[in-house]
C-alpha cells in the first residue's frame, strides 16, 4: 500500500491566512507536492512519501521557516487518504459545462457534462486555479478538440484528458511521470467511460516516437521549469495551426515562458489569470 506524507505549516495570525498560504504554496510548488489545502491558520501539502526523504524535509523546512510559526510532518496510508478526501477536501465544482465530482457525490445536475474524479494523491480536481483555467479555456476552442488528437502532459488525475475527450477529441494521449498517478488516471478514465484516451507512464522523452505535427492540441499544466525544458518537443509535435495551452505558471513566469515560446515560432494568443496563477495560449503558425 502506498504511503503519503503531509506537511502542515501553521501561523498565529488568522488575518494573514491568504498571504501566508500563497507564499508558502509558491515555495512548496518547487518540490514534489501534489495537493495543497489551507484553512484558518494553516496550510497542508501532500506528497508521495518516497519523494520526500529526511534531507529534503530539512531543505523544505528551511525554505518556508520564515513564513510559518510551526511545522509538522505526518504519514498517511492510501486508504486513510481516500477517507480524508471524502470527508473534508473535495466538494463538487462546476467549471463552465463541466460538473466535477467524486464517485461518492450525487450525479451532476441536468445540462452539465459530468466528470468523475477520485483524486487520491494526484493533482487535478478542478479546484486549483490552474486546473480551472485550463478547463475554462479549453471550452473556448471547441473546434480545436472536435475529432482531433490531443496530448495531455503531466496529466495527474487525467481530468484534462477526460475533458478533452468529452469535448469531442478523437484520440487523447495522457503522459504522467509518476507511476502511482498513472494508475489513478487510468481508474478515472475507466470511471468516465471515455474512449480513445490512453495513459502513458513517462515524460517528454516519450514524444520522440510521435510523428512531427501529430497533435492539434497540447495541454501542459506543469511547473515552469518542465515547460521550458520540454517546449521544443511540444512545438515539434504540434500540427500547423495547433494550440498549446500552458498553465502551472505564476505571473512572474509569463515573460520568460512567452519569450521562449515566441522564440520557438509560436504565436501568442492570450493570457488568462486566476489569482496568482496564469494560463498562456499559443498557436503554431502555418509554415
Amino acid at each position: 500500500m502506498s504511503q503519503f506524507i503531509c506537511l502542515t505549516a501553521a501561523w498565529l495570525v488568522a488575518a494573514e491566512t491568504d498571504e501566508r498560504a500563497e507564499i508558502i504554496t509558491a515555495f512548496l510548488a518547487e518540490f514534489p507536492f501534489s495537493q495543497f489545502e489551507s484553512q484558518a491558520n494553516w496550510l497542508k501539502a501532500y506528497a508521495n512519501k518516497q519523494d520526500i526523504d529526511d534531507s529534503l524535509q530539512s531543505i523544505i523546512q528551511k525554505r518556508i521557516g520564515d513564513f510559518c510559526d510551526t511545522m509538522q510532518w505526518n504519514v498517511l496510508e492510501e486508504e486513510n487518504w481516500n477517507v480524508l478526501w471524502e470527508k473534508h477536501f473535495f466538494d463538487p465544482i462546476e467549471v463552465g459545462i463541466f460538473h466535477i465530482r467524486a464517485p461518492f457525490h450525487p450525479i451532476a445536475p441536468q445540462n452539465y457534462t459530468e466528470i468523475t474524479i477520485m483524486p487520491r494523491m494526484s493533482f487535478g480536481t478542478g479546484h486549483h486555479e490552474t486546473t480551472r483555467l485550463m478547463l475554462q479555456e479549453m471550452q473556448q476552442w471547441p473546434a480545436d478538440f472536435l475529432g482531433n488528437k490531443v496530448l495531455d502532459m503531466g496529466s495527474g488525475t487525467g481530468i484534462l484528458a477526460i475533458a478533452a475527450s468529452k469535448l469531442g477529441a478523437s484520440d487523447v494521449l495522457a503522459i504522467e511521470i509518476d507511476d502511482w498517478v498513472v494508475d489513478n488516471a487510468k481508474d478515472n478514465i475507466n470511471a468516465n467511460e471515455v474512449e480513445g484516451v490512453r495513459v502513458l507512464h513517462g515524460d517528454a522523452c516519450a514524444l520522440v516516437s510521435i510523428n512531427e505535427g501529430f497533435f492539434q492540441v497540447i495541454l501542459a499544466n506543469i511547473h515552469r521549469e518542465v515547460i521550458l525544458a520540454d517546449l521544443s518537443s511540444y512545438v515539434r509535435c504540434l500540427g500547423s495551426g495547433a494550440k498549446l495551452f500552458l498553465s502551472g505558471l505564476q505571473q512572474g513566469d509569463v515573460a520568460l515562458v512567452r519569450a521562449a515560446a515566441e522564440a520557438s515560432k509560436l504565436k501568442y494568443l492570450k493570457t488568462e489569470i486566476c489569482g496568482d496563477w496564469v494560463l498562456l495560449l499559443f498557436e503554431k503558425s502555418a509554415v
